[in-house]
């Protein structure tokens, strides 16, 4: 265990004075792409990962692993009352499904020179929105909310697709297969930070869950609230639809932690699992 008194003093400068250990030694965890890990503790002031810091979420520290981030270790950390301890993220290739979709629309496919200026203003509104926030206090626990009641098992995030043969962009949310006109529910509190139409996505809801968390529901046919509404964890912010790119009725629900594409399960079904930061034997 190594320790620096003053828990104040930033990941990037203490990483400085401190010597890391061996790969294997002293805390540790893996995660798959696309998980999450966790280190709880007692008195946890401040956590660290990628030179950055940010605060714990109900006492502990958690951190989200991109689902493209190539294997390899990180180094993390944690103050508390006592110091700083760190430790190592060992990151570990997750196999992906691979998804052949057919499109009767082939302009869903092959784009218009309109339909791709849309798209690309459409993306200039939505980027900002998972670079704000991240010093905001989180407005969730983990678990997180179920997006709906009764939800069958969902899948394919991350899927490597290709559509009418032809290789695209990788699936960066997980589909849930139900009816038009089921309700979709809030996950947790937070405030609609984009509600409107896409090209791809469809109608679509974004929500700004503090601490750099954001939620976003796709392919809905309607949508409740504005830019600027409050809702609360199982609240209704839209119906399921199969607007956008869609082959039928589905709830896509994406989750960007500080920016990292993450697989939803890890928060709601699967966070009892959460691998957890370990002392090394």
């Amino acid at each position: 265990m190594r320790r620096i008194k003053n828990p104040f003093v930033p990941f990037i400068l203490a990483s400085l004075f401190v010597v890391a250990p061996a790969i294997g030694e002293g805390y540790r965890v893996e995660v798959e792409q696309g998980g999450v890990a966790r280190w709880d503790g007692e008195s946890i002031n401040s956590c660290g990962m990628d030179g950055r810091t940010f605060t714990p979420v109900g006492g502990s520290c958690f951190y989200p692993i991109d689902f493209a981030r190539s294997p390899g270790h990180i180094e993390i950390a944690r103050w508390t009352d006592a110091g700083i301890e760190t430790g190592w993220l060992v990151i570990v290739e997750r196999e992906f499904e691979t998804q052949d979709i057919e499109f009767p629309d082939d302009s869903f496919v092959h784009l218009s020179d309109e339909d791709l200026a849309r798209h690309y203003s459409e993306q200039a509104k939505v980027k900002p929105l998972f670079r704000r926030g991240w010093s905001s206090p989180a407005r969730f626990t983990i678990p997180l909310g179920p997006p709906g009641q009764n939800l069958p098992q969902g899948g394919g995030f991350g899927a490597h697709r290709t559509f009418n043969g032809e290789p695209k962009n990788r699936h960066t949310g997980t589909d849930y297969a139900i009816p038009t006109g089921t309700p979709v529910q809030a996950v947790a509190d937070g405030e609609v930070v984009l509600a409107e139409e896409h090209f791809f996505s469809g109608l679509a809801v974004y929500v700004d869950h503090g601490h750099g968390l954001v939620s976003m529901a796709f392919h809905l046919s309607k949508a409740e609230g504005e830019v600027g509404d409050e809702v609360e964890r199982g609240g209704k912010i839209g119906e399921v639809g199969s607007t956008g790119r869609s082959t039928g009725p589905h709830l896509h629900l994406g989750i960007r932690w500080r920016n990292a594409r993450i697989d939803p399960e890890w928060l709601i079904g699967k966070a009892g699992s959460m691998p957890k930061v370990e002392q090394a034997p």
